[in-house]
């Protein structure tokens, strides 16, 4: 899976969480295994490694888009990546964001938090 493909899922109705685990299913295959096979730790690693520049992406090119912010915020329930909750904090107006500030702001260090405005 490619960030393309990736965007059009989420576009229509993929969760993040969706992406992941296809990106994991098509790491495996790629190694002739099945996804119920152990999982080597280069997967895990790949797969984290594209969720995160997936979630850059988001923030750098479709900061905005209700579908796109709504994803995000899924995601972060799911993951600490900095990447996710930078581009959520970074470029949407979502729902719960103070709550959401809160807590990215425990989790990060705040010279990586000074730029989220607050509601």
């Amino acid at each position: 899976m490619d960030l393309s493909r990736a965007l059009t899922a989420v576009l229509h109705g993929a969760s993040m969480q969706q992406v992941a685990a296809d990106v994991r299913t098509e790491r495996l295959a790629a190694l002739g295994l099945r996804p119920d096979d152990a999982e080597p730790v280069g997967v895990r690693d790949a797969v984290t490694a594209f969720m995160r520049s997936l979630a850059r992406h988001f923030g750098d090119r479709h900061a905005g888009d209700p579908r796109i912010g709504q994803a995000l915020r899924e995601w972060v329930r799911h993951c600490d990546h900095y990447e996710a909750w930078d581009a959520l904090l970074s470029g949407f107006d979502i729902e719960g964001r103070h709550a959401l500030l809160r807590r990215g702001r425990l989790m990060f260090p705040g010279p990586l938090t000074a730029h989220w405005a607050e509601p």
